[in-house]
């Protein structure tokens, strides 16, 4: 698995490529969708299979008062596609120079010309380009017009309602671990280096680590039963 400069020319190994196309924070059931479409489309037509995430978030450089919201970190991301199968994660720096790109430029420059991508899967609600003026039905036709074929999934529905980052945020919020586990397909996981606290686990026999929560989202208050690993 290689962790690859969206600002930089894709090396010729990788170029070919199927790329699924999204922010994927959390990768969550319908991340996990568009990323299995392209890993199963790369595998059929010998081809690498490339997942592109933006970081930071684009929310993050439009409103940078947002409180934290992260569900993983870009070291997770890329941990989480390996085990789906993509053979690298293609990362774009969403910065002002990004964020000016039109959705035209942004497949002409980023996607055909430095990732020399043969093919794109992304969500159906998928945006992208300035001003978030790209869509589906805009990236169809570049795709024609670049020869890039195009794919498309559809949310994937969980009793009733599409499977969502801002709906796991929710569940978090709510203190919900069952749903976000089932929205997941595992636990709820952060990372981060252990810090001194007041050493309060010492007094209660319930031995503690205290982490950083940094730019995770804030799950509901509380006490919770966790595993830990270095």
């Amino acid at each position: 698995m290689e962790r690859l400069d969206g600002s930089s020319a894709v090396p010729a190994q990788l170029r070919g490529g199927i790329v699924a196309l999204g922010n994927f924070d959390g990768f969550h059931k319908g991340h996990q969708a568009v990323v299995g479409r392209a890993v199963d489309r790369a595998r059929s037509e010998g081809r690498p299979a490339l997942v592109a995430t933006f970081d930071p978030h684009p929310v993050r450089y439009f409103k940078p008062d947002t409180p934290p919201f992260r569900l993983t970190s870009l070291d997770q991301r890329e941990r989480l596609f390996a085990a789906a199968g993509a053979d690298a994660m293609l990362v774009f720096r969403f910065d002002g120079q990004l964020a000016g790109v039109t959705a035209p430029d942004f497949v002409s420059d980023y996607l055909v010309s430095r990732t020399g991508a043969a093919g794109l899967v992304t969500g159906e609600d998928f945006t992208f380009g300035k001003a978030r003026g790209g869509n589906q039905a805009l990236l169809m036709v570049l795709g024609r017009g670049h020869r890039l074929s195009v794919d498309a999934v559809a949310p994937v529905i969980e009793n009733g309602e599409a499977v969502s980052s801002s709906r796991l945020r929710d569940a978090l919020q709510a203190g919900d671990c069952e749903t976000a586990t089932r929205l997941l397909t595992r636990p709820y996981a952060i990372e981060g280096a252990v810090e001194h606290g007041d050493k309060r686990g010492r007094t209660i026999g319930y031995p503690t680590a205290n982490l950083s929560l940094g730019n995770y989202l804030r799950p509901r208050f509380g006490i919770y039963a966790v595993r830990g690993r270095k």
